[in-house]
């Protein structure tokens, strides 16, 4: 029950949008978008999402993975993707960390000893999820300041 609540968690659920549909169909030059007052662009918040999405995964597949000595390492400095290329392979490889995490919920939750401590492969997962959600609501918002919200899908709409 707990792996199959973690899997969903990946994916958003309920109140929770999927975190990956909120970069679907956002052409790759708007994703640099930073309206005024806004701290980020979607693309600065898929960047920072891959971020630490890989380095909790690296905790799970037993790797070490150096903590950043300050905040701004695991932000862009730019606000735009230099190429289409470039937002492409970015979306692909969030989807395919989500992809991994949900591969890890699947196995025994309660082991622990993951980065050198106590913690739980739950535990990380719940990073991953907490994480995601909470920058996911920040894109939605600001494809919606950039007039880009919601995709063909329907996103958070019914």
């Amino acid at each position: 029950m707990a792996n199959e609540f973690l899997q969903k968690g990946m994916r958003g659920t309920s109140a929770h949008i999927d975190a990956a549909a909120v970069f679907k169909e956002l052409d790759w030059q708007k994703a640099g978008d930073k309206p005024d007052k806004c701290p980020h662009s979607v693309w600065q918040l898929l960047w920072h999402m891959n971020y630490w999405q890989e380095f909790m995964l690296a905790y799970l597949k037993g790797e070490a993975p150096k903590n950043p000595e300050h905040a701004e390492e695991t932000w862009p400095k730019e606000a735009m993707p230099a190429s289409e290329e470039e937002w492409n392979e970015e979306v692909s490889k969030f989807v395919h960390g989500l992809q991994q995490a949900e591969q890890e919920a699947a196995k025994e939750l309660s082991e622990e000893g993951f980065g050198g401590k106590r913690r739980t492969r739950a535990d990380l997962l719940m990073v991953i999820i907490n994480h995601n959600s909470y920058h996911a609501g920040q894109a939605v918002l600001v494809r919606r300041m950039i007039d880009a919200w919601p995709p063909s899908s329907g996103g958070d709409t019914w």
